[in-house]
């Protein structure tokens, strides 16, 4: 009879095989769906503070810390917390009205 393990993703909660798993940034266990998921999230946010004009602050609020900071576009640091140093960030999005909201709470980035 064969041991097989099954690991736990941290972000979805779901068990899967050794091959399904991997090591986020945070070295916590993520699944490769996830891994996909949280991978074009940070490519989005790199692509946001790319498309801002020079001089123009970009928001970012830290995963880990929820710690809330800006970046202005141009700026030699990397983007990264100040307070934890993790590189974990979501992007503060100012919304026009409450359907543009709506439309970006549809995203599948938000689904668990």
């Amino acid at each position: 009879m064969p041991l097989t393990s099954l690991y736990t993703c941290s972000r979805c909660k779901r068990d899967f095989n050794f091959d399904n798993i991997k090591y986020d940034s945070d070295n916590k266990l993520i699944c490769v769906e996830c891994l996909e998921k949280q991978q074009k999230i940070e490519k989005k946010e790199k692509l946001s503070l790319e498309k801002a004009e020079e001089g123009e602050e970009v928001k970012f609020i830290c995963v880990s810390c929820r710690f809330k900071f800006s970046v202005k576009k141009g700026s030699q640091k990397e983007a990264k917390c100040p307070y934890c140093g993790k590189t974990r960030l979501m992007l503060v999005k100012k919304y026009k009205d409450e359907d543009d909201l709506i439309k970006d709470s549809m995203d599948p980035r938000f689904d668990y």
